[in-house]
């Protein structure tokens, strides 16, 4: 038990990385401790951020708190802490996250493996680091100069978001060039190995396709019912013919001449992928109010909508839906964050190994330090020689990351205030144009990396092409 805490305690306030206090446990990686730890953190801050856009629970703290707004006017932060609600309460606590990663960001540059005295600070130091994030987050809640704070840090937080997006599509694409990569390498094989290889990716690519198709025929039976839904006719019918234009493009002879990895089967994954980013605009579409007597009516205070797509089955359900869609937003983000990192050398971002001397004491010297027995779960130095993933570039990610949320959850270029809540969340046309910009970008990449694979960032990695077979991907 006594070594059990010490290890805790190093962990938390010297350079050792963590673990769980269960001998039992087999040892795990230090680099993925140290990740998981940094996607908590992501976590906790999101979940602060939706609690800021939920005013049921200032009303909830004011009802069932002694004192409440006596407190929060001591503290300065306005009637019933009003500072703690709303848009910017959110761009404050994304601006601490940004902040608190870009620094680390910097402090990382350079560093190659777990013998230089910083990687101490990226796998330790978690209480320090986690007042150093407490501490920043108050500070913000009382920057003044609130307009012009808001509007450059909207500007900030729409470049990052839409630079979190690329990044986004680019695994999606990656993923694509990767599945065909390995299934037509298998499929070379002779005999019924190989045939049955060819059958099973010829398979996949149709199947793929069928629900592409099925899915932008859906889309337009289900939400184009009303005359005043345009933009929704005109959405499908653009995005469905980007789809039949990349099946074509990548079975032409002359594309197999330029990629060699190009294939049908990418086309049909991107295709569907496209179509699911169609469907999720078209859900974030608010409702029209009625001028025409529609009967696709939602009456709501007494003002009747026009609903484009299928009426919610009660106003619970439209709040579920807002719930989980922020949900998803998380986890979408964590995997980006965590997958972008594993995967920084496809993107043009090395690791590269070499051996670096310790420029304090305070630095453990060899694996040995971390694997023995702590009296709790063994972690395994698989640093030593080389990082696993490029720490400020996981860093960055995860600063742009924080920007992304930010803008998802305050509407974008358009944070209207009385508009502005969790239980809406994704209901408004800045989240329409942002998943349409997406597709259309995902399309546009797709469209490179056949045509032109060695434009892309790390196009000439290992003197080949990670986007056609002369480059091989790990």
């Amino acid at each position: 038990m006594c070594k059990c805490c010490k290890a805790q305690v190093c962990c938390c306030c010297g350079p050792a990385p963590c673990s769980l206090c269960c001998p039992f446990l087999p040892a795990w990686k230090q680099s993925l401790g140290t990740r998981l730890m940094y996607v908590v953190l992501f976590t906790i801050a999101t979940i602060v951020s939706c609690l800021m856009l939920a005013r049921d629970v200032q009303h909830l703290l004011a009802e069932n708190i002694k004192h409440f707004n006596e407190t929060c006017v001591q503290l300065k932060i306005g009637e019933n802490c009003e500072r703690l609600v709303g848009y910017l309460a959110v761009y404050r606590v994304s601006f601490t996250v940004v902040v608190f990663h870009v620094v680390l960001m910097i402090l990382m540059i350079c560093v190659k493996n777990s013998n230089d005295c910083r990687a101490g600070i990226q796998h330790g130091f978690w209480f320090m680091k986690s007042l150093v994030l407490v501490g920043l987050c108050a500070a913000a809640f009382y920057f003044p100069g609130d307009e012009h704070f808001s509007i450059v840090w909207m500007y900030i937080g729409m470049v990052g978001g839409f630079l979190f997006i690329i990044i986004q599509m680019f695994l999606i694409v990656d993923f694509a060039h990767s599945w065909h990569r390995r299934w037509t390498s298998k499929a070379g094989d002779e005999g019924l190995r190989g045939r049955a290889w060819w059958c099973a990716l010829n398979f996949c690519a149709t199947i793929f396709l069928i629900l592409a198709l099925a899915a932008c025929v859906t889309l337009y039976i289900f939400y184009t019912r009303h005359e005043s839904c345009l933009e929704n006719k005109l959405f499908i019918i653009i995005n469905g013919c980007f789809c039949i234009i990349m099946c074509v493009v990548s079975i032409l002879p002359c594309i197999r001449k330029i990629n060699d990895n190009a294939g049908f089967l990418q086309a049909t994954i991107i295709s569907l992928y496209v179509m699911y980013l169609t469907w999720s605009a078209l859900l974030s579409v608010p409702a029209k109010i009625d001028t025409d007597n529609s009967d696709r009516k939602l009456a709501v205070n007494g003002t009747a909508y026009v609903l484009c797509g299928p009426q919610p089955i009660n106003e619970d359900w439209q709040k579920a839906s807002g719930y989980v869609g922020a949900v998803l937003m998380l986890i979408l983000g964590i995997y980006t964050c965590v997958r972008t990192s594993q995967s920084s050398e496809r993107l043009g971002i090395a690791t590269s190994a070499g051996d670096v001397d310790m420029c304090c004491g305070c630095c453990p010297g060899s694996a040995k330090y971390w694997t023995e027995a702590r009296g709790d779960q063994g972690v395994i130095d698989d640093e030593s020689e080389k990082v696993a993933y490029n720490y400020s570039f996981f860093h960055f990610v995860f600063a742009i990351a924080s920007l992304y949320v930010m803008m998802q959850l305050t509407m974008w270029y358009s944070p209207n205030e009385p508009m502005l809540n969790l239980k809406t969340y994704g209901l408004n046309w800045p989240s329409v144009w942002v998943k349409m910009a997406s597709s259309w970008i995902c399309i546009i990449i797709f469209f490179i990396s056949l045509c032109f694979p060695q434009c892309l960032p790390g196009g000439k990695q290992d003197g080949g092409r990670p986007w056609s077979r002369g480059g091989q991907l790990v």
